[in-house]
């Protein structure tokens, strides 16, 4: 953890019918034939298992939602996830990259439900927490119809001017996808900016700072950019958990 307050001169769905009879002889119940009652819409059975999968018909901007990939036929999902997050802000698992597997494959066939970079992963099969979505991710085996759940962040635009401190807490590592958000102290730059915002654009614990003049860096990276440079425009992630 960096402690940025240290440093000088920063800002900061078919149904079944049967009919029968009471009185029947025993060659008319031997004829009776018991067929589905099938509608329209039932008709035609969905032979692919991409058929089997939910449509969005708008795309997902923002929150939390849910996915169902298929995953026979694929050695791999194909996510790189950064855990940052979870160890003092108590964020989850984050996207940081999606090479060749199931998830890619998915991404391709319906782009609305498409999974991003940066979303966080709520849920994968039956495991929620981070720990067991770690474990879930190391497995070999997944269900042939893999249930995904994510949280898609917003993001927000803030801007400090130096000199002055930052006064926050960055948790961070050489390689993560930007800095997480640990702490927001009393005073500093950020404090003076949450304070002129509506509560929903303030600076929180658990907030990720990806990009720094529209430039994403990792970790180490973006915390000499911070160093060095007078304006700071954060582009700033707030997910449903820090929100």
């Amino acid at each position: 953890v960096f402690d940025l307050a240290a440093l000088k001169g920063f800002s900061a769905r078919s149904v079944v019918t049967m009919m029968t009879c009471c009185c029947m002889t025993d060659e008319a119940q031997a004829e009776l034939k018991v067929e589905p009652s099938l509608g329209d819409e039932a008709a035609v059975v969905p032979r692919k298992q991409e058929d089997l999968e939910p449509i969005l018909e708008e795309p997902v901007t923002v929150g939390c939602f849910e996915v169902i990939v298929p995953t026979e036929g694929y050695s791999a999902l194909g996510l790189e996830v950064d855990s940052t997050a979870t160890v003092k802000a108590q964020g989850g698992l984050m996207v940081k990259a999606i090479s060749d597997g199931a998830v890619k494959a998915f991404n391709q066939r319906h782009p609305a439900q498409a999974i991003q970079l940066y979303d966080e992963l709520t849920l994968l099969d039956q495991a929620t927490s981070s720990k067991g979505i770690r474990s879930k991710l190391g497995s070999s085996k997944f269900p042939a119809m893999l249930k995904i759940g994510l949280d898609r962040p917003r993001a927000v635009q803030v801007t400090l001017v130096k000199p002055g401190m930052l006064g926050i807490k960055l948790d961070f590592k050489a390689n993560s996808a930007g800095c997480v958000v640990e702490e927001v102290l009393p005073e500093g730059l950020v404090t003076k900016w949450n304070a002129s915002q509506p509560e929903s654009e303030r600076v929180r614990k658990g907030d990720r700072i990806v990009k720094i003049n529209g430039e994403p860096y990792l970790g180490s990276a973006m915390l000499e950019v911070m160093k060095q440079e007078d304006r700071l425009d954060l582009t700033v992630l707030k997910y449903s958990s820090s929100a």
